[in-house]
């Protein structure tokens, strides 16, 4: 899949995966959620990526990406490309004490095909290293390759902490 298609699929999930809150913010998984096999091994593939993070494995998470030339990450609105990408987190994993980011709840799974499908994760950050505390939302369009899931193009998002 090119990047176009990846962008396609995502914003047709975001309009199908639940109604919008005052604010902009959604209001939390939608109602009929993937079940089996196949939505099991992508929320726990979420839940490995969350653990990952915490250990600052950052060999572990760069290998979770695939299709790295037409890789995109959009974070808050910016377009991030795989070189960049990598590189932000190849200097934050080196220089890092510690990562204190949590999944809220169960991550969220819709299933496209058997090789293709979304995953979402509410996360918090605590505050660390000069960076206050932030919830946000990560989605990830995920393709199955011969070895194993990855990550072909990811969205993150914070979220206003209500007062």
């Amino acid at each position: 899949m090119r990047v176009v298609e990846h962008l396609g699929l995502v914003t047709a999930l975001t309009l199908s995966l639940g109604p919008a809150t005052a604010g902009g913010q959604t209001s939390g998984p939608p109602a009929a959620r993937a079940t089996g096999p196949l939505a099991d091994s992508l929320r726990a593939f979420g839940l490995k990526m969350a653990e990952m993070l915490r250990r600052l494995d950052a060999e572990g998470i760069i290998a979770l990406y695939g299709d790295r030339p037409h890789f995109v990450h959009v974070d808050n609105g910016t377009v991030i490309p795989w070189s960049q990408l990598s590189a932000m987190m190849t200097s934050y994993f080196a220089t890092a004490r510690s990562n204190p980011v949590s999944v809220l709840g169960e991550p969220g799974v819709a299933i496209l095909d058997r090789d293709n499908a979304v995953v979402y994760l509410v996360h918090r950050f605590e505050a660390n290293e000069g960076r206050p505390a932030h919830d946000g939302v990560w989605t990830g369009v995920m393709h199955r390759f011969p070895d194993g899931w990855k990550i072909v193009h990811s969205h993150s998002s914070d979220r206003r902490t209500p007062p």
